[in-house]
């Protein structure tokens, strides 16, 4: 195969950024009366960098709003973030409750599903209300993502709000970026990170912050390189980012440029006779964002765009090249009653995606979507009722609908229930081609139906003593022509539409404080789920999945986590072949963090072994973990 290697061109990238920053921006510019989603959560402040001094014990510090609104949540905030030490958005994610990462089989993307996953469409990330680019096979980019940047991730269990937007059936992942803490006079801040570990891995990166009463300047970069543990698994990647924040007398305006390139390789599945190809992948994307109010309501103009230029070299030498172009704008309204027992959020969108692959030519989609939602509190009841409306260009209208009701039983227990209806439309991937050019592995199919999916959730939350947290959720998901994907004889996968599923389980989460410095985390979901056309379980999703997270400071103010995940046996076909099961496993993780001073500046050491037992496991057929990974690093505040 015949691969010249290529530049990282940060420079090219640059370029692009400023054209889209030129296209998103401007007209927020010109136009600084806007309306934006109002923020409920209440994200705790920035702690100092190395202060590991009492451990925060939930996965998810929820505040009052999510504790007695209907929906499930679970956030996680900067501080936590912080104290944690958490390098990447995938692994904040990853240890939340009823949460699942997987990177995705070959090149780039994360697969994210919550409550077990397998019963709808892929989970829904929202970046500051707009969402995020899907990646391939149906992944999430969260790699472009500095996690120094973002603020607080709140996680939304189906069913969720309307408010949410289209393609939430599976759940949502909502991201905010940065921690908006001023300064009153001039001052500037920062962060450094290096680390190196196995398989030749090597990242460093920076971030900057400039205080100035009013106004505020992020700017965060980095590079990473990886061998995998298979031949042609190799990865470099490379990120900035830009931030601009203006807050005065209430009102906001927060501008946002990103730019990300990888230079990977793709190994493919064992089974594939031509297993091997090159990609090179640039994304350039801004958004920004407005926040005000009147005296009525609370208001926000969003608006963005994206591109990115994937280029792929297959094991056969031939190349195709995908390239995508999107934009889109976002009004959201916030009314409150003079009484603050009735919310009332009313929302729109409008986006655009023209794709050019060169295999399978040139698409477009133009998407409109209105919703409203409301909100009554009655003490001890709070209701919710929500619709939205759906149309795009190639598949109609789509509707929506959430509507929940909770119920304070007392100070220490909350009562939870609640209903959604969506309609997931085919992406682009499940409608022509995913992989980009190596046609050997996955092919698109331009005949899907849209998914039609009824949630069903009821449960509650009680406080044990005051501090301990003990949650139990029924859930039920009953999906008509739900998209999964089979494998023919030449092991070439396809999407295709089951005509009729389900999944349904329970989800308990137990939050345990062992003193001011340990705390324990144990989350399970037992789930069963059948393909009605087949009687046989869905793919890719297992009946059991444990998830333990133990945190501990110890008297050398080292902190140590342990992480330890646990799934039954799943299959990866929609036949449930033998050949295709993937086994049992359980696997363990270690965080280590250490505070030292050097120089006058705080530092933390760190080491993070993953798979720390060397598990042989497989979260895709045809996809072997590495195994035994670690790494060790260092981080400076300044």
């Amino acid at each position: 195969m015949k691969h010249k290697t290529k530049g990282f061109g940060f420079r090219r990238l640059f370029i692009r950024t400023g054209l889209i920053c030129c296209l998103v921006f401007g007209p927020v510019m010109r136009f600084p009366g806007s309306l934006a989603l109002a923020q409920h959560g209440h994200g705790g402040g920035q702690n100092p960098v190395h202060d590991i001094g009492e451990v925060v014990v939930t996965a998810g510090k929820i505040d009052v709003f999510i504790e007695q609104n209907p929906a499930q949540v679970v956030f996680m905030d900067a501080a936590e973030i912080e104290a944690r030490n958490i390098l990447e958005v995938a692994e904040a994610l990853a240890v939340m409750p009823g949460v699942d990462v997987k990177q995705s089989g070959s090149g780039l993307g994360t697969r994210v599903s919550v409550r077990g996953g397998g019963g709808s469409g892929s989970v829904l990330v929202l970046i500051d209300g707009r969402p995020a680019s899907a990646m391939q096979y149906g992944g999430v980019d969260l790699s472009s993502i500095p996690i120094d940047m973002i603020k607080k991730i709140t996680v939304f269990k189906p069913p969720v709000p309307v408010w949410l937007g289209p393609g939430s059936a599976a759940g949502a992942i909502y991201i905010e970026t940065r921690e908006k803490k001023r300064r009153v006079t001039h001052e500037k801040s920062g962060k450094v990170r290096v680390s190196g570990g196995s398989y030749g891995l090597a990242s460093g990166s920076a971030t900057a912050k400039f205080d100035a009463e009013k106004n505020q300047v992020m700017v965060s970069g980095g590079y990473s390189h990886r061998d995998g543990k298979r031949t042609n698994s190799q990865k470099d990647q490379g990120h900035l980012s830009l931030g601009y924040d203006r807050k005065d007398n209430g009102r906001e305006l927060s501008v946002n440029a990103r730019a990300f390139v990888s230079d990977h390789g793709v190994a493919g599945p064992l089974y594939n006779l031509t297993p091997n190809a090159r990609q090179r992948y640039e994304k350039a994307s801004a958004e920004a964002k407005y926040k005000g109010f009147t005296r009525d309501m609370d208001y926000t103009l969003k608006t963005w765009g994206d591109y990115t230029d994937l280029d792929e070299t297959a094991d056969n030498g031939s190349d195709s090249r995908l390239k995508t172009l999107s934009g889109g704008a976002g009004t959201d309204l916030f009314f409150v009653n003079d009484a603050g027992d009735m919310e009332l959020r009313v929302g729109t969108m409008a986006e655009y995606i023209q794709v050019d692959h060169s295999l399978t030519g040139d698409h477009d989609r133009s998407l409109l979507s209105a919703n409203a939602q409301t909100h009554i509190r009655t003490q001890p009841f709070v209701y919710t009722l929500g619709a939205r409306a759906e149309h795009a260009n190639d598949f109609q209208f789509s509707p929506g609908a959430h509507a929940g009701v909770s119920y304070a039983l007392s100070t220490d227990t909350v009562l939870k229930t609640s209903a959604g209806y969506s309609e997931n439309i085919p992406s682009f991937g499940q409608l022509y081609q995913p992989s980009h050019g190596s046609v050997d592995q996955v092919r698109g199919n331009p005949d899907l139906d849209e998914e039609k999916i009824v949630s069903l959730t009821a449960g509650g939350e009680h406080r044990l003593g005051g501090k301990h947290t003990l949650g139990l959720t029924a859930f039920h998901t009953r999906t008509r022509d739900l998209i999964k994907y089979r494998r023919d004889v030449n092991g070439v996968n396809e999407p295709f539409n089951v005509d009729s599923a389900y999944k349904q389980g329970i989800e308990a989460v137990l939050e345990y404080v062992v003193s001011p410095d340990t705390g324990i985390d144990l989350s399970y979901v037992f789930q069963d789920t059948e393909n009605k056309d087949t009687g046989k379980q869905l793919s890719y999703s297992p009946a059991h999945a444990i998830k333990l997270v133990v945190k501990t400071v110890l008297p050398t103010r080292t902190r140590l986590e342990w992480i330890t995940r646990a799934q039954s046996e799943q299959y990866s076909d929609d036949k449930n072949t033998e050949a295709e099961k993937l086994d049992q496993y359980i696997t363990c993780d270690v965080k280590l963090n250490h505070p030292v001073t050097w120089f006058n500046r705080d530092v933390l050491l760190s080491a993070d072994i993953h798979n720390l037992f060397d598990e042989s496991y497989a979260s895709h057929f045809g996809y072997p973990d590495d195994g035994f990974r670690l790494e060790l690093g260092l981080s400076m505040s300044f």
